[in-house]
């Protein structure tokens, strides 16, 4: 369970520099922005809250890292230890203020990227305090909560 909650681990240390344009000493604070990253930090500090932040992640529209701007282009894989990761962004200011404004992504609803990324490990708001990091067994069990009645499917 420790693996799939929100922390930064060795996973994230190590995919941070691959990934990121500054090292992970200078992780900088989310400041909410959407109900998402309220739900998100709000996950971030107590346990009880993580189930809510789970349905509405994969509810909400996020962004994932593509490898190009084509329109089926595959998410974008680092390489970390044990396996690669994709990445995931909130919103497009956290994504752009990481990454820069020409990366390229897709946005979808968090359960459609999770269904992209999930053979891999996924870090969500990579550089940010706090971040998420996600192998393949966490990724799970996030998919593996149903959808709620009022869903709407995935967007792109």
């Amino acid at each position: 369970m420790l693996r799939r909650t929100l922390l930064i681990s060795a996973l994230a240390a190590a995919a941070t520099p691959a990934l990121a344009q500054t090292p992970p000493s200078t992780l900088q604070p989310i400041e909410p922005r959407s109900a998402l990253e309220r739900a998100f930090l709000a996950a971030y500090r107590s346990e009880a809250m993580r189930p809510a932040f789970r349905e509405e992640f994969l509810e909400s529209s996020v962004l994932l890292v593509t490898a190009s701007s084509a329109r089926d282009a595959p998410p974008r894989l680092t390489p970390v230890p044990g396996g690669q990761t994709a990445m995931i962004f909130t919103t497009a200011a956290l994504l752009e203020r990481r990454l820069g404004p020409a990366t390229p992504r897709v946005a979808m609803n968090g359960r459609a990227a999770l269904m992209r990324v999930r053979e891999n490990h996924v870090v969500i708001n990579v550089g940010y305090e706090p971040m998420l990091v996600l192998d393949s067994e966490g990724i799970s069990g996030f998919l593996g909560i149903p959808p709620s009645p009022n869903a709407a499917g995935p967007a792109q």
